[in-house]
């Protein structure tokens, strides 16, 4: 940073810092001067300005996450959904996820948005960043194929991604393992926080309304309203089941298959059961082609995600129990061999 004399300036430099005209800013850092704007320094007699080095980048916390949001998304979104067709449950699935890469984009035009994102990044980002974007790709994806419009699609993903924005306002509590009574009854207040925090930044109450209601239950057993079946919003019963998957896998280290049978178990009471049942039926758990360990101990490459429904792919065997390759072709199908299950992805 330098203070130049504004009879020097060249079109081009950039300002390091704001040039003000008493309490007025008339140019912002990071402005690129052009003949007109010294030609206005000149006529309001400003007589010196600091200009960056040729090298410095001008990038804000929101520019920066406009960039970082479309691709941890699309690299989540596309980890979940690759582009090639028989890497997915359906050519349905595929459809939506070529159109979630123009809804992200969209999406990260919002500033409102990215700033939420830039606070849940720099408060805990597997917690509460990485985890909200498997939110939103998942619930962009299960809306989809619920044959939601592109609106609602779009509210799905907003609110993946800002369902847990009230979640900021208690950030010690974020890695406490077992609640107090205190601290349980601050936690079950985070939906209305969001809610509130939300509708202050202009977010649209349809948004707001998916934070405020992605801890309801389908039995009225949840938080923060005890609101119960179609009370709750589709949109938040579907980032609702998106929400426990993406926190079961990303942080506690759940297994996918027990993710899974959790929602299995407790569809009809605490989730929509048409919610889990498009979740499990068009979201590859187990992607074509990766190794597995089945609960045979037997290790394989999953061949095939199509042939079932929900998360039983078929699997072809390499090696047997005990590590050893195998030289005798074994197909598993795992729709039809109920009692094994994938045990662990390698």
């Amino acid at each position: 940073m330098s203070l130049i004399s504004v009879i020097r300036l060249k079109p081009g430099m950039v300002l390091e810092q704001a040039v003000y005209h008493g309490e007025h800013c008339l140019l912002k850092a990071g402005t690129a001067l052009s003949i007109r704007n010294i030609q206005k320094l000149n006529e309001l007699q400003i007589e010196e300005v600091d200009v960056a080095d040729p090298n410095t980048l001008f990038v804000s916390p929101n520019d920066k996450m406009a960039e970082d949001l479309v691709e941890d998304f699309i690299h989540v979104l596309r980890s979940t959904s690759p582009k090639r067709p028989e890497a997915n449950k359906n050519d349905y699935v595929v459809k939506v996820a070529s159109l979630l890469e123009h809804v992200i984009k969209k999406v990260a035009q919002s500033e409102e948005v990215l700033s939420f994102m830039v606070e849940l990044r720099i408060i805990n980002k597997r917690k509460l960043y990485d985890h909200s974007v498997y939110t939103a790709v998942l619930s962009g994806l299960v809306a989809g194929c619920m044959g939601l419009p592109t609106d609602q699609i779009m509210v799905a993903v907003i609110g993946g991604l800002l369902h847990n924005i009230g979640v900021a306002e208690m950030p010690t509590l974020i890695d406490v393992e077992k609640f107090n009574p205190q601290q349980e009854k601050l936690w079950k207040e985070h939906p209305t926080y969001g809610y509130y925090f939300a509708l202050q930044k202009n977010i649209p109450r349809v948004v707001a309304d998916c934070i405020l209601y992605h801890h309801e239950r389908w039995d009225g057993s949840g938080y923060p309203k005890g609101v119960a079946k179609e009370e709750i919003p589709l949109v938040a019963r579907i980032v609702n089941v998106c929400a426990q998957y993406s926190s079961s896998v990303t942080y506690m280290n759940v297994p996918p298959y027990m993710a899974i049978e959790e929602l299995y178990g407790t569809s009809g009471i605490y989730y929509d059961p048409e919610v889990v049942k498009v979740f499990v039926n068009n979201i590859p758990i187990y992607p074509l082609g990766v190794m597995v360990r089945l609960s045979t101990q037997e290790v394989g490459i999953v061949s095939n995600i199509r042939k079932n429904e929900g998360p039983r792919p078929i699997v072809k065997i390499y090696y047997n129990r005990v590590n050893r390759p195998i030289t005798e072709d074994k197909i598993v199908d795992l729709g039809k061999e109920r009692t094994i299950f994938i045990e662990e992805i390698l």
